[in-house]
């Protein structure tokens, strides 16, 4: 599935919707938590590129991330988006 980071779609409080990149701060989160060479490297990808091709298992990976490091908004935003690919 391809994600593009940069055009993560988030809904305000009145239900706005508005655009949110979050590619930098989750490529460094990534950069900066990671043990996993694999990791590091899509962290670099999502960085400089903001879309980038996820295997289900780098889906799963990329969840977790949000999960323990962005605000609800954010993490709904991002479930959203991987379940319409």
């Amino acid at each position: 599935m391809i994600i593009d980071f940069r055009n993560i779609q988030v809904k305000d409080i009145e239900g706005n919707n508005s655009t949110v990149d979050i590619a930098k701060v989750l490529g460094n989160t990534i950069y900066q938590k990671t043990a996993d060479l694999g990791e590091l490297e899509l962290a670099q990808q999502i960085y400089k590129n903001g879309e980038v091709e996820l295997s289900t298992d780098q889906a799963e990976r990329i969840k977790e991330y949000v999960r323990t490091n962005f605000v609800a908004v954010v993490q709904i935003a991002v479930n959203e988006a991987f379940l319409s690919k």
